[in-house]
C-alpha cells in the first residue's frame, strides 16, 4: 500500500522530499490525481511500512503536510 501526503506549496513538497530522501526513505513526488483537490498540484508518495518515520522527520523539519491518503488499488483514501 502507498501512502501520499499533499502539501499546501511546491516549496513544502520540495523541502519534505529532500529531508525523507535524505534518510534513506525511498519517495516520489507525482502529479495530485483529479479525485484529490488539494494544495499546489503535487503529492509525495511513500510506502506505508515508511509513514512512521516520515512523519517524525516531516513534525521535526516543520513542515506542514495538508493531507494524507492511503491509495488501495487506485482508490484514495483519506488516512485516518
Amino acid at each position: 500500500m502507498e501512502i501520499v501526503y499533499t502539501f499546501s506549496s511546491t516549496h513544502a513538497v520540495i523541502a519534505a522530499e529532500t529531508n525523507i530522501l535524505s534518510a534513506k526513505i525511498k519517495a516520489k513526488v507525482r502529479p495530485i490525481p483529479t479525485v484529490i483537490r488539494a494544495g499546489c498540484g503535487l503529492m509525495l508518495c511513500i510506502a506505508l511500512d515508511d509513514k512512521p518515520k516520515a512523519d517524525e522527520i516531516l513534525a521535526s523539519k516543520n513542515i506542514p503536510v495538508e493531507a494524507v491518503y492511503s491509495v488501495n488499488e487506485g482508490n484514495y483514501i483519506p488516512f485516518v
